[in-house]
């Protein structure tokens, strides 16, 4: 076989790497649920170029506040002592994300070791405790469009994603909910 030859087999076999994963993604898209979820801008520490915001999305937990309490309550009480610390995460456990009414619920699991996704609850003194994916969502945006993150105050970002089996969400949109209002605005971004 020509030096010409293997180097165009070799190609062909990278492109078609490229176009199964493409197919994939796109095939998940199709058929595999979708939700908003409320997103926290966090600043990355991430070798890759390009223009991107890095999030951690927000589900909701199926327990109870009461339940929480009693579950975390050692780990609680070491941050209850800490009079200083006024926001802080607790109670991490391993599962996955599922939807209820149309909202992004974890499923927690019992194994040890976390396969799929993390969780953490955050608490601040003057707020309720949220539960956040440890594992960021990479949304990428033109390099002409607006960086949207700077919000005006009681305005909440939000991201649009598919939930895969496993993984994190994958971020499809950006949207804005306005102070006061019920809906999201999604963002054009071109």
């Amino acid at each position: 076989m020509k030096p010409l030859t293997k180097g165009a087999v070799v190609a062909l076999i990278q492109v078609l790497i490229v176009c199964s994963l493409g197919a994939k993604l796109l095939y998940d898209r199709r058929t595999r649920p979708q939700a908003w979820f409320l997103t926290q801008r966090y600043d990355p520490n991430l070798p890759i170029r390009g223009r991107y915001l890095s999030l951690q999305v927000e589900v909701k937990d199926p327990r109870s506040p009461e339940q929480i309490q009693q579950k975390f309550a050692s780990e609680l009480q070491i941050y209850k002592n800490q009079r200083y610390n006024t926001f802080y995460g607790f109670g991490q456990e391993c599962g996955s994300i599922g939807l209820r009414g149309g909202s992004p619920v974890a499923e927690f699991d019992d194994s040890p070791f976390c396969d799929n996704l993390s969780f953490q609850r955050w608490n601040s003194s003057n707020g309720p405790t949220v539960l956040r994916v440890m594992e960021p969502v990479l949304f990428f945006i033109p390099d002409t469009a607006k960086d949207p993150t700077p919000l005006a105050r009681g305005d909440e970002l939000w991201v649009l994603a598919t939930i895969p089996r496993k993984g994190p969400p994958r971020p499809i949109a950006l949207g804005i909910k306005k102070a006061g209002e019920t809906n999201i605005q999604k963002l054009d971004l071109n």
